[in-house]
């Protein structure tokens, strides 16, 4: 069974934030191997996450991961994202969709702080 990740991000009106999101994808891409890595925004950029699903399952997906970068589990993570993949799992029954956790508090969120911080003190 061939699995995608859709790596999704909030969206920004930002450029650069886009562009931000899609080396993550090259990360996560290069990291795990995987074949399909699509990313996505739930606002204000494109491709959104129906898009990217539909990329994903065009690429031959039978299986796509979400992997939110969403640090809170707020109304995003228990409301939104889960009505839009309702919605899509609808429409692709022979497709498993799964949502990954949100980073959520994590040590190694915090390593990454405490660098910013170091840089500049």
């Amino acid at each position: 069974m061939k699995t995608a990740v859709i790596v999704l991000g909030h969206g920004s009106k930002a450029p650069q934030a886009l562009e931000t999101l899609r080396r993550y994808g090259e990360m996560v891409r290069t990291a795990s191997g995987c074949e399909i890595v699509e990313v996505a925004s739930l606002q204000f950029n494109k491709p959104d996450l129906p898009e990217a699903l539909h990329s994903a399952i065009k690429s031959g997906a039978a299986r796509v991961i979400i992997t939110p970068l969403f640090l809170y589990n707020g109304i995003h993570m228990q409301e939104d994202i889960p009505a839009v993949l309702a919605e899509e799992k609808a429409k692709n029954p022979g497709v498993e969709i799964i949502l990954a956790n949100n980073l959520g508090a994590d040590n190694r969120i915090v390593d990454i702080v405490l660098d910013r911080i170091k840089e500049v003190s």
